[in-house]
């Protein structure tokens, strides 16, 4: 089943700096889009780093559950940082 993503989320994706490809060990896998926004409205003076500490979060919060979790540059495509086995490579 295919689906068509909505105009929003395409711009969202398109503004993303960075991409989090996460593989659990339940077998499921998820994409994240990095989300460089501040609170109040301000921006970020390196939105990159921002969207980086954001998914360091998620994958330091949900560690236990992770199998492989891949972290991607969006414009190039070239692999930043992996984490396995509990801890960045």
């Amino acid at each position: 089943m295919a689906t068509t993503r909505s105009t929003s989320v395409q711009k969202f994706i398109a503004q993303a700096h960075t991409k989090l490809v996460v593989y659990y060990l339940d077998g499921n896998a998820r994409t994240w889009y990095g989300r460089n926004n501040l609170p109040e409205g301000r921006l970020a003076a390196d939105p990159r780093a921002v969207e980086i500490k954001r998914h360091d979060r998620y994958v330091t919060k949900t560690k236990d559950n992770i199998k492989v979790a891949l972290l991607y540059d969006q414009h190039t495509g070239e692999e930043i940082r992996r984490f396995k086995n509990g801890a960045w490579l």
